[in-house]
C-alpha cells in the first residue's frame, strides 16, 4: 500500500513538472526558440527566472501571478497545464495499478505496466500540449500531431503482435479504426475547402482511432462532437446575456478550435472505459 501510495504521489509531482516544461513547449514551438536550451525568463522585462520562481504551481501562488522585477501579470495558462497535467499523470498511474492484475498474467507483466504508464505519459503530455496550442494559435502543429500518431500506431502493431489479437471481424476494425476514423474529418475540410474543419483535425481522428481502436475510437469523437457542440450553445446563450457594451464577439460563425474537444473526448473515454453506442458489447470487445 505503501508503495502505491508513493507511486500515485510520484505521478502527481511528476506531471506538475512535466507541465512546467510543456509550457515552455506551447510558448516557443514554432517560434525560432529553441526548446532544449535558454533559461525561461519574462516576457516582458527579460529577467531570468530563477529556480525558485519555477515551482509548479506554487511559484504562481506565492508570487500572486506576477513577474517579481517588473510586476506584470503571468498568463493563468501556466498552472491550468501544471495541474491538469499533474492530474492526468495521476489519472495514467491510477490505470495501471488498478489493471496490474490483469498484467500480472502475461510474462514480464510488470514491466509490460511501467512500459506503457510511461507510454501514456508522453501521450497525454502531447495532447496537452496540442490542446493548449490550438487554442492559442487555430492550429494543430504538424510535428505534434504527427508524433502522436506515429506513438499510436506503434502501440495498435504492439499490441495485436505482442498479445496475439486474432484478425476477427473486431480485429480488422481496430486495424482500419484510425482511417475509418479520419476520412469523415478530411471529407468534410475537403468539400468545405478548409471553412468548416481543419485537415489538422482528420491527423487527429486518425491517431485517435489507433490509440483507441473502433468502438471506443468512434465513441472518442462522437463526445467530442457533443462537448463541442455544447460548448458552442454556452458561448451563444452567454453572449446574448451579456449587456451589447461588453459582449463578445462569438457567434456560429466564429472560429472555434475543435482539437480539444477531440481531445477531451479522448481521455474521458480511455480513462472512463465510455462506449456512447454500445459496440464494444455488440462486438464482445
Amino acid at each position: 500500500m505503501d508503495i502505491i501510495l508513493l507511486c500515485l504521489l510520484g505521478s502527481i509531482a511528476l506531471g506538475a513538472l512535466i507541465g512546467s516544461f510543456l509550457n515552455v513547449v506551447i510558448y516557443r514551438y514554432n517560434t525560432g526558440l529553441s526548446i532544449n536550451h535558454g533559461r525561461s525568463q519574462c516576457f516582458v522585462c527579460s529577467k531570468k527566472l530563477e529556480w525558485y520562481e519555477l515551482i509548479p504551481l506554487l511559484s504562481f501562488i506565492v508570487q500572486k501571478r506576477r513577474c517579481r522585477k517588473c510586476k506584470s501579470v503571468m498568463s493563468w495558462q501556466y498552472p491550468f497545464v501544471e495541474l491538469i497535467t499533474a492530474v492526468l499523470f495521476f489519472a495514467v498511474a491510477f490505470r495501471q495499478i488498478s489493471l496490474y492484475e490483469l498484467f500480472s498474467l502475461y510474462p514480464h507483466g510488470l514491466a509490460y505496466s511501467i512500459g506503457l504508464a510511461l507510454y501514456y505519459f508522453i501521450v497525454v503530455s502531447l495532447l496537452v500540449v496540442i490542446s493548449v496550442y490550438d487554442i492559442r494559435h487555430k492550429i494543430i502543429p504538424n510535428g505534434l500531431v504527427y508524433t502522436f500518431i506515429v506513438l499510436a500506431v506503434i502501440k495498435l502493431l504492439l499490441f495485436t503482435y505482442l498479445f496475439a489479437l486474432p484478425l476477427t471481424l473486431v480485429g480488422w476494425l481496430d486495424l482500419l479504426a484510425p482511417f475509418l476514423l479520419a476520412l469523415p474529418f478530411a471529407f468534410l475540410w475537403w468539400i468545405s475547402k478548409g471553412m468548416w474543419i481543419g485537415f489538422g483535425d482528420a491527423k487527429l481522428a486518425f491517431g485517435i482511432g489507433a490509440l483507441l481502436g473502433f468502438p471506443f475510437g468512434l465513441s472518442a469523437i462522437m463526445l467530442g462532437f457533443w462537448i463541442g457542440a455544447g460548448f458552442g450553445v454556452l458561448l451563444i446563450i452567454v453572449n446574448k446575456l451579456l449587456p451589447h457594451s461588453t459582449r463578445s464577439k462569438l457567434g456560429f460563425s466564429s472560429e472555434i478550435p475543435f482539437a480539444p474537444f477531440l481531445i477531451i473526448g479522448t481521455l474521458l473515454v480511455f480513462f472512463m472505459h465510455i462506449d456512447v453506442l454500445g459496440l464494444s458489447q455488440l462486438l464482445n470487445v
